[in-house]
């Protein structure tokens, strides 16, 4: 029980940047000392900083560490909607890529309980994106080859890299660990930022899947501009100003219910 609060205390910190003893005392209906014990211990462990009053994480890009199952909990119903929408962007006989990400991973869920898609192709970066496609009979999936990262279950490398050379993919779906229109989209780990940078260069549409929290926070380097993607899936929470912004540049902004 102990260990499954720590989990949960991570993950809300993780999803606002930081937390205080009151937040999470009333979030997880605990005392203030139970909470300051809490992180206590999580500090001690180096997942996170305390501060006056509360605790933040030592670093934003420490969550891409996180284990995949972690990360899917961040925002899912939020993550499950944006899915539904963006599978509605796929058409029969699409070859189209889903990344490593866990809204790509919402996504295949969604295409699954699609009977009408025939004769498409999915190439899922992931393995449990993978897996999710396993139960559709209309849609083949085509694994590329390259490293499997422990944490996140995605599929990386060199190898993975040359996979791409001459396929004619329609569409690539990709989340980002940050989204701005200074910073593009941006990512926590380099070799997947420079697989995706390969994606970019070589697919047709390229269609961002990211929830309102997205918009608050960046990787350690971009994988792509702004005006490099055609359709941006993201939910209600998403900022009024930057959504225009990415308008303006003649980008598709859908916005799931």
């Amino acid at each position: 029980m102990l260990q499954a609060r720590h989990q949960k205390i991570l993950e809300f910190i993780s999803t606002n940047g930081h937390a205080s003893v009151v937040e999470l005392s009333k979030h997880f209906d605990v005392t203030a000392v139970t909470i300051r014990s809490d992180l206590n211990a999580l500090a001690g462990t180096g997942r996170v900083a305390r501060t006056h009053g509360g605790a933040r994480l030592v670093e934003e890009r420490v969550r891409h560490e996180y284990t995949f199952q972690m990360r899917k909990n961040l925002n899912w119903p939020a993550k499950q909607k944006i899915g539904h929408a963006a599978a509605a962007l796929v058409n029969p006989t699409d070859s189209i890529l889903l990344d490593s990400s866990t809204t790509a991973l919402a996504l295949a869920n969604a295409l699954e309980k699609r009977d009408d898609l025939k004769d498409v192709t999915a190439i899922p970066t992931g393995i449990w994106t993978a897996i999710a496609l396993m139960g559709s009979q209309h849609i083949q999936v085509l694994l590329p080859s390259g490293y499997l990262r422990h944490t996140t279950g995605s599929i990386t490398g060199l190898p993975s890299k040359d996979f791409f050379n001459g396929l004619i993919i329609q569409k690539a779906f990709l989340g980002a660990w940050g989204i701005s229109c200074d910073d593009g989209l941006t990512d926590t780990h380099l070799l997947e930022i420079e697989l995706k940078k390969n994606i970019v260069s070589k697919v047709k549409e390229i269609i961002v899947l990211v929830d309102g929290s997205k918009f608050r926070q960046s990787g350690i380097a971009s994988y792509s501009a702004i005006d490099q993607i055609s359709t941006l899936v993201t939910d209600d929470t998403a900022p009024a100003d930057q959504l225009s912004r990415i308008e303006q540049q003649g980008i598709r902004v859908i916005i799931s219910n």
